[in-house]
């Protein structure tokens, strides 16, 4: 069977299953900060467009989405907080001689902020792709397996 469209975007309309969403992407939020934030996450210098370490993270829980089949736009919702977690370090904890004005501009610069959501849709994309396909290999597997084990 075939998922339609607004499945596959949003995933199943489970009231649960969105607040674990949302609560996933928020702890990934807060996680991304507070990692960089006491230097468990580093950036090695240099211009930084996509972090790296909030980039794999945030693939990784992409790709448990698409095996949860949650939808595609919480993968790209959660790949987005990890960036944003590391871009509320840099600004709040990074740029200490700013202003709060300053801090808050770099946050939500408009220019910033679409290249991390454009990442965020490649990414996410390629991430859910892989845990839904993966899990869908896996699926079709074991449904062999099962088939054959019946003929045995």
């Amino acid at each position: 069977m075939v998922p339609g469209l607004r499945t596959v975007l949003v995933g199943r309309p489970s009231r649960f299953q969105w607040t674990f969403d949302i609560l996933i992407a928020l702890l990934l939020l807060i996680g991304t900060f507070g990692a960089y934030a006491l230097d468990v996450f580093q950036v090695s210098g240099g211009v930084i467009v996509l972090p790296g370490v909030a980039t794999l993270v945030g693939f990784i829980v992409a790709v448990g989405v698409g095996a949860r089949r949650s939808g595609l736009l919480v993968a790209w919702v959660s790949l987005f907080a990890a960036y944003i977690g590391f871009q509320a370090e840099w600004a709040f904890l990074g740029l200490s001689s700013h202003s709060l004005g300053g801090k808050l501009a770099f946050l939500f610069d408009p220019v910033g902020l679409a290249v991390l959501g454009v990442a965020s849709l490649i990414i996410g994309t390629v991430g859910f792709a892989i845990g839904y396909l993966g899990r869908l290999g896996i699926e079709q597997f074991r449904g062999r397996a099962v088939s054959q084990q019946a003929y045995e």
